[in-house]
């Protein structure tokens, strides 16, 4: 009945204006094997794996996929085209291939999305404002 897990890593929440909010620290690489090391908020609105800054995903840019290749995601303000990239994620000493994304139109901004959280056992401790990466140990 009961679940119980074991952090392979925590980090602390973010800072918000009025509460903190969780996120992963993980480590980026591009197709050319360059590095980069980001703390991102979980965003589960955010259906992608990861969205970045237009200036963030420049270092991706190496890796981008066709236009036709693009994915459109859905917002309250309607339709938002998205750029994408290759990459490959590092988490908890893991490695995943990754989709990087950034709005064709606007500035972007930082997030960890649903369709990399599902990939993940993160357990969110919001009285110690700790997310952590989790393993299952026995038990159902």
């Amino acid at each position: 009945m009961g679940r119980v897990y074991v952090p392979v890593g925590c980090w602390e929440y973010g800072r918000g204006r009025v509460y903190g909010y969780p996120q992963v620290r993980l480590k980026l690489i591009n197709l050319l094997g360059e590095e980069l090391e980001l703390e991102l908020p979980v965003d589960t609105g955010f259906e992608g794996s990861l969205l970045l800054d237009r200036e963030t995903y420049e270092f991706f840019a190496v890796g981008e996929l066709p236009r036709e290749a693009w994915r459109t995601h859905r917002t309250l303000a309607g339709p938002l085209p998205m750029r994408a990239a290759r990459a490959v994620a590092v988490i908890g000493g893991e490695k995943r291939e990754v989709l990087v994304e950034t709005p064709v139109y606007g500035l972007g901004k930082r997030l960890v999305g649903r369709e990399l959280l599902n990939s993940l056992t993160l357990v969110l401790d919001g009285p110690r404002g700790l997310s952590c990466l989790a393993e299952p140990t026995g038990g159902s």
